[in-house]
């Protein structure tokens, strides 16, 4: 795997751990959780969100939490545009 590769991996890891251990307990899993109605253009406005704190957190460790924040709303973002998509092509 290319030092790239690795790197993707190893976040995209904590990324999923941040998914089970922390969003779905607090949040419910999709199909029960608040995003289930977000549209893309909503998921991007919570990236965004997060984005905009860069540099400004005070609490240790936010930061890198933030970021996987905005790497799972730019996936759920991905999902809905697909998914509204299909549903305009009808």
């Amino acid at each position: 795997m290319s030092e790239r590769g690795n790197d993707w991996q190893n976040f995209s890891d904590g990324v999923l751990n941040h998914i089970e251990e922390y969003t779905v307990p607090q949040y419910g899993d999709k199909g029960a959780d608040q995003a289930t109605e977000y549209t893309a253009a909503d998921c991007i406005k919570q990236a965004q969100k997060y984005l905009s704190r860069f540099g400004k957190n005070s609490r240790e460790g936010q930061q890198q939490l933030d970021f996987m924040k905005v790497c799972h709303y730019v996936q759920m973002a991905s999902d809905k545009y697909a998914e509204e998509a299909t549903n305009a092509a009808g």
